[in-house]
């Protein structure tokens, strides 16, 4: 067997140079990690605001 390597997007099998197996594979795992992070951030915000909530009604401070 040759080796090879899977998209990162589709995983379908691939050069072991590349990456992708098109531009289209590659511009939809851009998006869809650029979408994630952007999930990430907001959550990790959403947490860290109930933190400082309920850190502050114990202290008293709110």
């Amino acid at each position: 067997m040759e080796r090879h390597r899977h998209c990162l997007n589709c995983g379908i099998s691939i050069p072991v140079g590349e990456t992708f197996c098109s531009e289209r594979c590659k511009e939809e795992y851009i998006k869809k990690r650029k979408r994630m992070l952007r999930i990430q951030l907001i959550v990790l915000f959403v947490i860290f605001l109930v933190l400082l909530i309920i850190l502050g009604l114990k202290t008293g401070v709110i």
